[in-house]
């Protein structure tokens, strides 16, 4: 069979551009340099480039002829957007969001949607190179400088320490207690405040800066009655019941609770305040207590996690019976894959608080 392989634009609506061997030999497939993570192979009888309107048009067509198995689509935008329809949102009739889908709800059935963008081609060879996939030469010559406002890499002593090795093997610069002030984009520079010597900065050249911004409460919340002096809403941190307000409740990260505010935490607590509510609303006294339980998957590489969870007291308090502080490709794809059906299918529908039946579990209820 003749390999046929179909490049279409993203970001209009023009006829796709068909990669067709002349007299419609026999030839082998596409190969596809991708990391595992994106495909689910590394070849495909037809290789769709782009998932505009022709991609997807021509996806679903070659799907009938091939497969959908033999298939896939190279595209990495979410949204799909109908574009003849923009001509009405310029104009107000229509909103823009009634031109967008999500991508994986157009694509065909069955056919692979790889998300990530196109760096080479080579139809000599039939090869396509993902850009995820290019390397540089780069890294060696690379100065790579990590500075933090903290005291320590990681609040919890097991993973900081699983961290360090890691940046002592990539050559990683760590500076500790410097607080990052000022960005000046124009010169490439970025002013950092030592902690240590109030007043004190430094300034360091980069080509590329990746900045955690300062957080703090809404401003709703700041010098509000159910707030606390800094503009948390105050809660005991046990029940997740306000301190002064018994109708009043917080979850997440609006509170004072001192863990780290992520999703992890967010399904443990609300286990507990599904039951403190239930309680308060019999007249009835709290009794579920909340641990602090939270979790911070730490990516360490393309395909690699070190899966860090925790209590209040930033003691471990780990899932599964193995050391949690070691890379390893099982939680990169806990992190990329089971997460985040966990959060659309279970935590946002009121189904999922979080991991403690099943560590009980694997520890066999010691934990």
């Amino acid at each position: 069979m003749s390999v046929i392989g179909v490049v279409s634009s993203c970001s209009c609506l023009c006829p796709g551009v068909w990669l067709l061997k002349p007299g419609m030999q026999k030839m082998s497939s596409f190969s596809l340099h991708t990391a595992a993570r994106c495909a689910a192979k590394d070849y495909y009888e037809v290789l769709v480039l782009g998932g505009g309107a022709g991609g997807i048009t021509m996806s679903a067509r070659m799907k009938r002829k091939v497969g959908a198995g033999n298939v896939a689509v190279v595209e990495p935008s979410k949204t799909h957007y109908y574009q003849p329809l923009w001509t009405l949102v310029g104009g107000g009739a229509k909103q823009l969001a009634t031109s967008a889908r999500p991508t994986g709800s157009v694509m065909p059935k069955g056919v692979e949607w790889i998300q990530s963008r196109v760096a080479a081609l080579d139809p000599d060879k039939n090869c396509v190179w993902l850009e995820n996939d290019i390397k540089t030469g780069k890294r060696s010559k690379a100065n790579i400088m990590f500075n933090t406002s903290l005291g320590v890499i990681f609040g919890v002593k097991k993973y900081a320490d699983a961290l360090l090795e890691i940046i002592k093997e990539r050559n990683i610069a760590v500076n500790y207690k410097r607080n990052l002030v000022e960005v000046r984009a124009d010169k490439q520079e970025a002013v950092f405040e030592n902690l240590d010597k109030p007043g004190v900065t430094e300034v360091h050249q980069y080509e590329m800066l990746h900045v955690t911004p300062p957080m703090g409460p809404p401003d709703v919340l700041i010098n509000s009655p159910v707030s606390d002096e800094i503009g948390w809403v105050d809660v005991d941190k046990e029940t997740l019941q306000h301190k002064r307000y018994p109708n009043v409740f917080g979850i997440g990260d609006c509170t004072n609770l001192p863990t780290s505010k992520t999703a992890a935490a967010v399904a443990a607590q609300s286990g507990v305040l599904d039951k403190t509510i239930s309680l308060v609303m019999k007249n009835q006294l709290p009794t579920k207590k909340y641990d602090g339980y939270t979790s911070c998957p730490l990516v360490t590489g393309y395909n690699k996690v070190i899966l860090a969870e925790f209590d209040y007291a930033a003691q471990p308090l780990e899932t599964f019976p193995i050391d949690q502080s070691k890379e390893r490709v099982t939680m990169y794809h806990m992190k990329a894959d089971m997460m985040p059906f966990l959060y659309w299918n279970a935590l946002l529908k009121g189904y999922w608080g979080g991991p403690a039946p099943l560590r009980k579990l694997m520890h066999l209820g010691l934990k």
